[in-house]
């Protein structure tokens, strides 16, 4: 503040950045304001959409019904604020999507990338409701009329960073879990490998002893000898089965 002049920057969502995009630059627009007693001035670099409906509300109001400047200034805070609405809902959606498709086998992979995106993009919205509350907070409005309109901004402002808040945790909350559920297929796969591994290790010690180039081993000369190896083993093969059924660890 200078005088009679009140100078205030703040950021509202641009509609048209790209999804990909992450950097507060990149996400929002600033808007310079300066605001005295007989003027109010807009600086920014694209007209948003929310300001052309704005002036087209003060343009179709009737010429006899009276206009204060901070109530207007107070109106384009609110508006700017509440374009971020549409991202915490669209980032909303998004985790419920993930979270629904985590369960389900034939679900969409979803890459790290993407996910640390959006967690990217609810961190610099977060902090973009933080500077504007703390902007806020720090304007005082002339007239007591324009106190509980005042007040509702920074409730609103507030509520989205709860809104926010509570995203970043569920989305903190479904890494965890994703993370968890990736242990768990690895040891799925290394269970499996280990049961083969234990099928096959006794069979392979058989295999190893007569495997040996031994001129006079007991079992060599037998007629049947080859068969009752052939038995032997398969023989093992169904008590290893049972064995692992009955210790539950092919469930």
């Amino acid at each position: 503040k200078s005088g009679d002049t009140t100078f205030i920057i703040i950021r509202a969502y641009d509609d048209g950045c790209k999804p990909h995009v992450n950097s507060v630059q990149g996400m929002t627009r600033k808007i310079a304001l300066f605001i005295g007693h007989r003027f109010l001035i807009s600086i920014h670099r694209d007209d948003q959409e929310f300001m052309r409906q704005l002036r087209e509300k003060y343009r179709t109001k009737s010429p006899t019904a009276p206009v204060y400047l901070q109530t207007i200034l107070i109106e384009l805070l609110l508006e700017a604020i509440d374009t971020f609405q549409k991202p915490i809902e669209e980032a909303e959606a998004k985790i419920h999507a993930f979270e629904t498709s985590l369960f389900k086998k034939r679900a969409k992979k979803w890459g790290w990338e993407e996910i640390y995106h959006l967690k990217t993009r609810l961190l610099v919205i977060k902090r973009m409701l933080w500077h504007s509350l703390s902007t806020v907070q720090k304007f005082v409005p002339q007239s007591s009329e324009n106190l509980p309109l005042c007040q509702d901004l920074k409730e609103r402002i507030e509520s989205l960073q709860f809104f926010t808040d509570s995203l970043l945790d569920d989305l903190d909350s479904l890494l965890n879990i994703q993370i968890s559920l990736a242990s768990n297929s690895t040891s799925e796969v290394m269970r499996l490998l280990t049961l083969f591994s234990v099928v096959f290790m006794p069979l392979t010690f058989i295999v190893g002893i007569y495997g040996m180039n031994f001129e006079h081993m007991p079992e060599l000369k037998w007629e049947y000898g080859y068969y009752g190896v052939w038995g032997l083993m398969i023989t093992i093969i169904i008590a290893i089965y049972f064995w692992f059924r009955h210790q539950g660890w092919l469930k």
